[in-house]
C-alpha cells in the first residue's frame, strides 16, 4: 500500500470515528492499529493527522475535494444539533411542569404577594440539594469501585502467603523503569506535549520487545505498575516477589486508556498472566507534596490523565487488579 493511499486510509477511519462518536478522541495506537501500520510508522509519517485523531480539529478540513464525505459529516452534525435541540426543549417543559407543581402545591397557603419569592428559595433549595446529593453519588461510586477492585486483588505484601513466596534473583525477578527523564526533558525545551508523548511511546515499545525476546512465556507473570506519579516505582518493586516456579516481570506502565491497555496485552502474546497495580491517595495535599518533590518535571497534561484516569476492570485482559492506599515512604 503506497504512502497515499495510507493516508487516505488513515484520513477514512478517522471520518468514520467523527461520524459515530462526534468529535471526540480516537487513540493514535487504536488508529494505527486499523490501518495496519504501527504507532512509530504514524508518528513518523503521519503526524499532521494528530489533531484530527484526537478530536482537535474535524476531520471536514480534510475533505474539501470530497464533497460525498463532506456532506455526510454535515448531515451528522445536524442531526446530533436537531437531537440536542429536541431533548434541551424536552428538558426545558419538563422543569417548567414540575416548577408549576411546585407552585400550585402551595399556593394555596401563601399570599399572593410572596410567591415569586417562595420560586426562587423554593428552586435554589431544590438546586442546592440535588447538587449535594450529586457529590455523595460521586464519592459513593467511586468507594464501591475501590471495593470492588479490592475484592479482586491478590495480596501482593510479604504476609499475604508466604509460602508461595521465593527469594529473589535476576532470573526470576525483572523489572523494567521506563524512565521518562530524557522525555521530560524535550518537554522542558519543547514545551510541545506531543514531543514527551512520542519518546514514551518510543520507550515503552522498545521495552515491549525486549519483554517479548525473554524464553519460557507460559512461566512468565507481567505485573504493570500503573504510573500516577504519587509513589516510587523502586520501593514497590523491594517489597514485590514472584511466585514459586514462576518469572515476575514488574512494567512501569504510564498508560490509562482500555485501547492502549488491551493493545499491550494484546503484543505481549503468547504471555498469559498479567495484573495491575494502582497507587490510590484520596489526599490532595499528599499528592500534591508527592509531586512536588519526586515529579516535578512532569508535563500537567500527563498529571491530568493519570488523575482522570478510569479504574483498570477485570474484562481488559487482568487476572488480578491489585489497588493499594500509599503510605509515608512510598
Amino acid at each position: 500500500m503506497s504512502s497515499q493511499e495510507t493516508r487516505d486510509r488513515l484520513i477514512s477511519i478517522i471520518k468514520d470515528h467523527q461520524l459515530k462518536h462526534g468529535q471526540s478522541k480516537l487513540a493514535v495506537g487504536q488508529l494505527a492499529d486499523a490501518a495496519g501500520i504501527s504507532r512509530q510508522a504514524f508518528n513518523r509519517y503521519y503526524g499532521d493527522l494528530k489533531d484530527y485523531s484526537s478530536g482537535k480539529e474535524s476531520i471536514a478540513r480534510l475533505l474539501v475535494d470530497d464533497s460525498a464525505s463532506l456532506t455526510e459529516l454535515i448531515e451528522n452534525k445536524d442531526e446530533r444539533i436537531i437531537k440536542l435541540e429536541n431533548e434541551l426543549s424536552t428538558i426545558k417543559l419538563a422543569h417548567k411542569s414540575e416548577l408549576d407543581a411546585v407552585v400550585k402545591n402551595h399556593i394555596s397557603t401563601l399570599m399572593n404577594n410572596d410567591i415569586l419569592a417562595f420560586e426562587a428559595s423554593q428552586l435554589s433549595a431544590t438546586l442546592t440539594n440535588q447538587g449535594n446529593h450529586n457529590v455523595y453519588l460521586n464519592k459513593l461510586v467511586t468507594e464501591l469501585e475501590v471495593k470492588n477492585a479490592k475484592l479482586t486483588m491478590d495480596i501482593i505484601s510479604a504476609g499475604s502467603d508466604k509460602s508461595s513466596i521465593v527469594e529473589k534473583s535476576d532470573k526470576n525477578f525483572i523489572t523494567f523503569d521506563l524512565n521518562l527523564d530524557a522525555a521530560s526533558k524535550l518537554y522542558i525545551s519543547s514545551k510541545k506535549y506531543s514531543d514527551y508523548e512520542n519518546q514514551k511511546d518510543e520507550k515503552l515499545s522498545k521495552t515491549v520487545q525486549k519483554i517479548k525476546k525473554l524464553p519460557e512465556p507460559e512461566r512468565i507473570d507481567i505485573l504493570f505498575f500503573q504510573e500516577k506519579y504519587i509513589s516510587d516505582f523502586q520501593q514497590f518493586c523491594k517489597r514485590t516477589y514472584p511466585a514459586k516456579n514462576r518469572t515476575l516481570i514488574v512494567l512501569r506502565l504510564p498508560v490509562y486508556s482500555q485501547e492502549e491497555i488491551k493493545i499491550i496485552i494484546k503484543s505481549l502474546s503468547p504471555i498469559s498472566s498479567f495484573s495491575i497495580y494502582v497507587p490510590y491517595s484520596a489526599s490532595d495535599a499528599v499528592v500534591s507534596a508527592k509531586r512536588q518533590f519526586s515529579f516535578r518535571d512532569i508535563p500537567p497534561e500527563e498529571l491530568t490523565d493519570a488523575d482522570s484516569a478510569k479504574l483498570p476492570q477485570m474484562t481488559w485482559g487482568f487476572d488480578a487488579i491489585h489497588i493499594a492506599k500509599i503510605k509515608q515512604g512510598d
